[in-house]
């Protein structure tokens, strides 16, 4: 049976050891000497399997996509959703759909973005969620947006667990970002528009790349 508080039990201590993949040095845990060794009762391989299942559900639950009503609405702000496109983007069929079935309304954002804070946020009556293309995982189960630098560990953890296509989406949602809002956004809503945050986009991009490279894929740029 799976038991979350014995699972957190086992991951903090995991990670005071340093053995997550981005740690190369093992940190002392509250209690424990330097060097010694986790107990051998500390886990067990179904432990482990226990917290490696509770990750790989965590990556669904945390899924965020624009075809799904649960995906477009923002605990920060009251009122009926809006989603905003491109301004020089056409309705996809999909959102067309999503109308039908969706309380949210579809704008086009005022006008074209080809720079950073370029656009006048005064002329956005309504904040709102921005269109991307492709499914995201965000940082936690209270956000619907995708941010910039929570991203990073994001996609490295996806490719830890083997969900490339899902990290390689992301990275080219934030090309989206980059052609049709002028950059990579703290996250897609209309606030974050003249926001920005760390970049690490080539960090990313190299990352899939080795992930795929390694997975045998043939043909890579």
């Amino acid at each position: 049976m799976f038991h979350p508080a014995r699972c957190l039990q086992i991951f903090l201590s995991l990670l005071a050891q340093g053995t997550l993949l981005m740690s190369n040095h093992p940190i002392v845990a509250y209690g424990r000497q330097p060097g010694s060794p986790i107990s051998p009762g500390a886990t067990t391989p179904g432990d482990l399997n226990d917290i490696l299942q509770y990750i790989s559900d965590g990556w669904d639950t945390l899924t965020r996509t624009m075809n799904r009503c649960e995906s477009l609405g923002d605990s920060k702000t009251d009122g009926e959703p809006v989603l905003y496109l491109p301004a020089e983007m056409a309705n996809p069929p999909s959102i067309t759909e999503l109308q039908d079935h969706c309380r949210i309304r579809v704008e086009h954002l005022p006008a074209r973005i080809t720079g950073a804070s370029e656009i006048d946020l005064s002329k956005i009556r309504t904040g709102g969620l921005l269109y991307l293309e492709n499914p995201y995982v965000v940082p936690g189960g209270q956000f619907n947006e995708m941010y910039g630098w929570d991203s990073y560990f994001i996609i490295r953890g996806l490719l830890r667990d083997h969900r490339t296509e899902l990290a390689k989406g992301m990275v080219e949602n934030f090309f989206f970002e980059i052609n049709h809002y002028g950059g990579i956004l703290n996250a897609n809503r209309t606030y974050y528009l003249t926001r920005s945050q760390p970049p690490f986009l080539s960090s990313m991009i190299m990352a899939v790349y080795e992930a795929e490279k390694a997975g045998g894929k043939q043909n890579l740029p």
